[in-house]
């Protein structure tokens, strides 16, 4: 047949988004889970620029491709593995090959801040994140030469939740860590032999993953696999925590310098419980002597940083005092960065999740410690002071809809975002969802979507989004508030009901009053405004022009 090509025998790819680096900005990839026409039309530019080799196989990609690649090229040669991009699929895929592995995190949106904030947006279709994953997935050479297709990564387990395997072609979906089972299963499809539709694979030995033999998307590496702290929503947490040496870490580095990267992006669930002592006591030794090999190994320009908890920042106040320096120097948020930015400052992500001591009792009775959960809302202040002292700004997670959430527990979770605010806290409020992860304790509960929740709830989105405009953009007040008002009217009453009414009109400036049987914040409850608002007309013509 004409235009055929022979291919290679095992195809490996993440989606365009995932696999993007953003010009080095990771928290751009916050804008893929926003509804596909707004978000492909704000990332048109980085979706058609993905870099490539010369030999046109991926000069970066995602970090668990790169483990998954480094572990079949162990098996079976480099030359019959490759990683490609979405664009140059067809150069790569062809009559001789067999298998076409994905690994993606969000392959139909269900994650925790794409169901947020496309549900939130409402308009423009599906998450840019679930677009572009069928269309990796139903790309023209896997229509035409139909191999095999595994899919695997943190967010496989969506494509069971949406019915949406067979749909779209997907042979097997692979479910967990890959270093013990991948082989195993990538030789039976080679074989053509039965595998199960949904395959779990067994926990790995940790002293035998292997490194990556080429560059990873931001310069990641892994320093720590799994937390331990049991979080019953979330599935890293229920792993036990393994701290990869240093020798180990350092050669990942290497690896990604040498291949052109600029940024090292330091890969666990918590920086601070790398090789912690018992009960989570952290180990600030370690911590320090890692940082400092990673800042001066020639080539290092920048050190991102992903996930963090509050507690060992309390334990161990000397913990910043020391690893600050070094990571300032290495910071990429910088006012010559972005405007948004007033000074140099390191961020980093921590999940604050509820203000409820009784649903962290609960559901997250190990995330305080060595402390216990019962002060955890003063001890989320302190942290978050204490980490300002030091110039770090952390992105927070606030998760509204847990199973069993009361009203109770909703006004303590915005009780506590007024404390943060009252303390002038610098941060970025991520308010989420519960959504249930499979293979989290909680993986059973029902999904919390925006049609079914409270107004308490929509006062958390609404709360902590107010904070973040007008910390972050504190000039956009006079265009945000009239803009939110015919937003809310003509949109969002319409979409989500009058629970949405007064948090949104509150978002938009209006000192509208709610109502909380409870104990309420004096500015909050305004005996004089309860329940309606003056002559809304009047309103904006005093708060904006």
């Amino acid at each position: 047949m004409d235009n055929e090509i022979d291919g290679v025998p095992i195809v490996l790819a993440a989606s365009r988004v995932e696999a993007n680096e953003y010009n080095d900005n990771p928290f751009s990839a916050f804008i893929c889970t926003f509804p596909k026409k707004l978000s492909g039309y704000i990332l048109k530019e980085h979706l058609e620029n993905l870099e490539s080799n010369k030999d046109e196989t991926a000069k970066r990609t995602i970090y668990g491709l790169r483990k998954v690649e480094s572990i079949l090229i162990d098996k079976y040669g480099e030359k019959n593995v490759v990683v490609s991009h979405y664009d140059n699929l067809h150069k790569f895929i062809g009559k001789k090959t067999k298998i076409v592995g994905i690994s993606t995190m969000d392959p139909m949106g269900l994650a925790y801040v794409s169901t947020t904030y496309n549900s939130l947006i409402g308009f423009g279709g599906e998450a840019l994140n679930a677009s572009e994953f069928e269309k990796l997935v139903t790309h023209p050479s896997i229509q035409k030469y139909r191999p095999k297709v595994i899919v695997g990564g943190q967010g496989s387990w969506q494509i069971s939740e949406a019915n949406a395997q067979e749909k779209l072609g997907i042979d097997v979906i692979f479910q967990g860590e890959g270093e013990k089972d991948l082989v195993e299963v990538f030789d039976k499809l080679m074989k053509d032999e039965k595998v199960p539709k949904y395959f779990e694979a067994r926990k790995p030995d940790r002293e035998k993953v292997p490194l990556i033999k080429h560059a990873s998307s931001y310069g990641m590496v892994e320093i720590m696999r799994g937390c331990g702290r049991g979080c019953q929503f979330c599935s890293p947490t229920m792993r036990t925590k393994y701290s990869f040496p240093i020798d180990h870490i350092m050669k990942e580095v290497k690896v990604n310098i040498k291949e052109g990267a600029k940024s090292i992006f330091t890969v666990t669930e918590d920086i601070f419980l790398y090789k912690s002592k018992k009960n989570f006591i952290p180990n600030r030794k370690e911590i320090v002597k890692l940082y400092k090999s990673i800042a001066s190994y020639p080539g290092v320009e920048h050190i991102l940083l992903s996930h963090a908890s509050f507690a060992p920042v309390i334990y161990d106040k000397k913990i910043l005092d020391e690893l600050t320096p070094i990571l300032i120097e290495k910071t990429k948020w910088t006012p010559q960065t972005s405007n948004l930015y007033k000074k140099p400052f390191i961020s980093i992500e921590i999940g604050i999740e509820t203000g409820s001591v009784r649903l962290m009792k609960k559901y997250m009775k190990g995330k305080a410690l060595p402390y216990s959960v019962d002060n955890w809302p003063e001890l989320v202040v302190e942290a978050i002071g204490y980490l300002n002292d030091h110039d770090w700004w952390p992105l927070c997670t606030i998760m509204t809809g847990q199973p069993d959430e009361t009203e109770e527990d909703v006004i303590a979770t915005l009780d506590l975002i007024d404390d943060l605010r009252n303390h002038n806290a610098k941060m970025f409020y991520t308010p989420v969802l519960f959504i249930p992860l499979k293979d989290a304790i909680l993986g059973n509960c029902r999904r919390k979507n925006l049609n079914n929740l409270t107004e308490l709830q929509w006062e958390v989105i609404a709360r902590s989004w107010k904070n973040n405009i007008d910390f972050w953009t504190p000039d956009m007040r006079k265009i945000y508030g009239p803009a939110f008002f015919f937003v809310h009217w003509f949109y969002a009453r319409w979409k989500h009901g009058k629970k949405a009414t007064r948090p949104m009109l509150r978002l938009a400036g209006f000192p509208v009053a709610g109502k909380i049987e409870k104990q309420c914040n004096p500015e909050y409850c305004n005996d004089q405004d309860k329940g309606i608002f003056k002559d809304t007309f009047e309103l904006i013509k005093e708060r904006f022009f």
